[in-house]
């Protein structure tokens, strides 16, 4: 079935079990969040909360919406699978392949004159975005957050450009969010282009839309390309946008809920904590930029999705990072590198990156670290593991084992100062270094070094590498024979 919306998508998630409705009610106040975040601990369906404390009925939330999945039969990754209408059992290499494939052919947007994101519509005094049952998520977060898997779309005041994009939005009161808009990210870029010209800047916040949608918005693309038209290419069709009400910009038709507004310049109020992406409550509280909410649309009966970010595996480490590994594969091989394949680890919460690859020279292992730096979805890469193309960088038995035979504890350990570092967030950073991003990488080179001797090099002790190709075809086809089960197999 096509997904053209998050109820499309929860219907797939039902028919795949993946999906658990919770009738029982539950309060707002981390009472969702503490059962979402023991989803995730257990690899547990997905939870659409269906009776919130203090909400009317109809109002819902959905938490972990593409949450690990520890399913009898299905992959850890088998949400992200269903959200691009794949089999839930489909390998991490399988979707990265397949989003690589689908964006090839990107498809633009097309317009239409509404879409079910206006059955409702509030502006001005009637404007409460307390209206919805926002979790408040963790304890310790500095406020309700409705902002944590969603879609922030803004325009460049300079060109045509619409970027799509996920930022936390923490909500101040009624028609007031805070905003954490990294200078490193294409956000923090517009919104300072607008500072200087002392102009608001527009934001619209698209909330429940197809799942697409809040994939590409986590992808960290290269400037100037249109997000929507990568949400367009992996569904395999054009996405409904819609004008706002208020403010010259599109958004998902079929969203559960927009918010519409201004981002003022120059403007700040006390934002944060929150328990981040990396698995620590991150980002203490600092004033950062304020979006005033003008008006806002929303389909009949909401439903709100939320990531409870904290310890791995959330959405952070599923769908985003999958296609994080992809789209470094894709920009170092448009440099011309022979690299076989890159991972992200889901547990290294994106900050390591496995390439495999063949090495044609000497430090070839440091050339490849340092080109991908250099690219827009390595920028937060910390960790880097360079291995040998017989190596598969989604196999961690493989790597872990490249790592401790292949990497030289002294010589094949490359430290890297001075690297861009996510601000406010890394928590491995002392206080002065987060304020300023100034972080550091490191580069394990478990490769064979190439001024090796052939001969000197050592076999890998496989059934492939030690034993005839006749004798190998034996025993695989006589399997059974020996009386081993298929499963063994």
């Amino acid at each position: 079935m096509k997904i053209e919306s998050l109820r499309d998508y929860l219907d797939v998630l039902d028919e795949f079990e993946e999906l658990q409705r919770i009738k029982a009610q539950v309060d707002w106040n981390l009472e969702m969040g503490a059962i979402t975040r023991r989803c995730y601990d257990l690899g547990a369906p997905a939870a659409l909360f269906e009776n919130i404390r203090g909400y009317p009925q109809g109002f819902r939330t959905l938490g972990a919406p593409l949450g690990a999945s520890k399913k009898r039969g299905h992959s850890l990754f088998a949400r992200t699978a269903l959200a691009l209408g794949m089999r839930p059992n489909a390998s991490a290499k399988e979707i990265m392949q397949t989003y690589l494939q689908r964006k090839e052919k990107l498809i633009k947007p097309v317009i239409v004159s509404t879409g079910p994101c206006k059955e409702n519509i509030m502006k001005g005094e009637n404007v409460d975005v307390l209206k919805f049952p926002i979790p408040l998520i963790h304890g310790g977060d500095g406020g309700r957050y409705i902002g944590t898997w969603h879609t922030v779309i803004t325009k460049d005041p300079d060109s045509s450009w619409v970027n799509w994009g996920m930022y936390r939005l923490m909500v101040h009161n009624r028609n007031t969010l805070g905003c954490l808009f990294p200078m490193q990210q294409h956000i923090g870029q517009m919104y300072q282009k607008y500072e200087l010209m002392n102009r608001p800047m527009p934001v619209a916040v698209a909330i429940g839309g197809q799942p697409v949608i809040p994939i590409v918005s986590c992808v960290q693309l290269p400037p100037y390309v249109n997000e929507v038209e990568v949400a367009g290419a992996l569904q395999e069709t054009p996405v409904p946008l819609v004008k706002c009400e208020t403010i010259d910009i599109e958004v998902p038709a079929s969203a559960e809920i927009i918010l519409e507004g201004e981002v003022l310049p120059h403007e700040r109020m006390i934002e944060g904590p929150f328990g981040e992406y990396m698995g620590y409550e991150a980002g203490k509280s600092s004033p950062k930029p304020v979006m005033k909410i003008n008006a806002i649309t929303y389909r009949n009966d909401p439903i709100l999705p939320f990531s409870n970010m904290g310890m791995p595996v959330h959405e952070g480490q599923t769908a985003t990072a999958l296609i994080k590994g992809a789209e470094i594969f894709s920009e170092l091989k448009k440099l011309g590198l022979p690299v076989k394949g890159v991972f992200c680890p889901p547990h290294a919460v994106g900050h390591m990156a496995v390439v495999s690859t063949e090495v044609p020279f000497v430090n070839f292992a440091r050339r490849v670290a340092h080109a991908l730096w250099a690219t827009k979805p390595g920028l937060f890469t910390y960790y880097i593991v360079i291995v040998d193309s017989d190596v598969e960088p989604t196999n961690m038995d493989e790597v872990l084992h490249a790592i401790t035979t292949k990497c030289h504890p002294v010589n094949g350990i490359h430290q890297v100062p001075h690297n861009p570092g996510f601000p406010i967030l890394l928590p491995f950073l002392p206080q002065k270094e987060r304020l300023i991003g100034d972080a550091a990488g490191v580069i394990f080179d478990c490769t064979w070094p190439k001024d090796w001797p052939q001969e000197t090099i050592p076999v890998k002790a496989t059934l492939e590498n030690l034993w005839p190709k006749e004798l190998q075809e034996k025993v695989v086809k006589n399997w059974q024979a020996y009386g081993f089960n298929k499963s063994n197999e």
